[in-house]
């Protein structure tokens, strides 16, 4: 499920901090429900996303790396990748399920109040420290002053927080008015296929330097997949569920 935003090399002050404070944020969120339970698997999963997204800044950063290896490790110069998190945690959720003895899709529903703060908190994060930025834009409505990674302020595409925004919007409506109870993975399919849209939209308008595949940025394929796997897997259950619940009304 989860975690940490596109791609980052500076700002760690106030990167670190907002992802210090979504991550309490989400973790507390985790805590509230049944007594801790979930809260080590929580835990295990921020790690694991934290991994990913250094290995997918290297793999992504290969040339560079592969002159001064010595840098791989050295998470604390910035380096970080979206794309790579989302797998990472995606895989720390499959090891949760395993150490507590529960379905996969039911441990990502446990899991799942750790997205929203997170991802809110990481574009918050990048907005301020300079990264993730947008294209540049003509004053006005789509267009703020914005820095890039260096400092430099100009008139850009407003990414950053437009994509917090629609998060903290679609979260809370998802919170407040879906029915209980649902399936499992329900919940946390829609959440991450929501969340890997409003990346795979942001990533079109961004203008920070990233390898390019097919005249398209690498991390806008790996959303595209990504969003194309979570979209699939809520349909399934989504009519699964459907199914399932007027074939209980003909019994009835």
């Amino acid at each position: 499920m989860i975690l940490l935003y596109p791609y980052w090399r500076g700002g760690v002050n106030e990167f670190s901090f907002l992802l210090m404070i979504g991550g309490g944020l989400g973790l507390w969120r985790v805590s509230r429900q049944r007594e801790l339970q979930w809260l080590d698997g929580a835990i295990l999963t921020i790690l694991c996303a934290l991994i990913g997204a250094r290995l997918g800044y290297v793999l992504i950063n290969l040339a560079y790396f592969r002159e001064v290896p010595e840098e791989i490790l050295q998470f604390w110069l910035g380096g970080l990748s979206a794309p790579g998190a989302l797998i990472g945690g995606l895989l720390g959720i499959g090891v949760a399920s395993l150490l507590f003895r529960v379905s996969y899709l039911r441990m990502s529903d446990r899991l799942y109040p750790l997205l929203p703060p997170l991802a809110v908190s990481c574009w918050l994060g990048c907005w301020l420290a300079g990264c993730a930025y947008g294209a540049v834009a003509q004053p006005g409505w789509l267009g703020v002053p914005a820095p890039d990674e260096a400092g430099w302020m100009t008139w850009r595409v407003p990414v950053q927080p437009l994509a917090a925004l629609s998060l903290i919007v679609f979260y809370a409506l998802m919170e407040a008015l879906i029915p209980i109870p649902r399936p499992s993975g329900w919940l946390s399919s829609l959440a991450l296929a929501w969340l890997t849209l409003v990346n795979l939209v942001a990533s079109l308008f961004r203008a920070d330097p990233i390898p390019v595949w097919n005249h398209f940025r690498i991390d806008t394929w790996v959303y595209l997949g990504l969003e194309l796997l979570f979209l699939s897997c809520f349909t399934i259950l989504h009519f699964t569920a459907h199914r399932h619940s007027r074939g209980k009304q003909a019994n009835v």
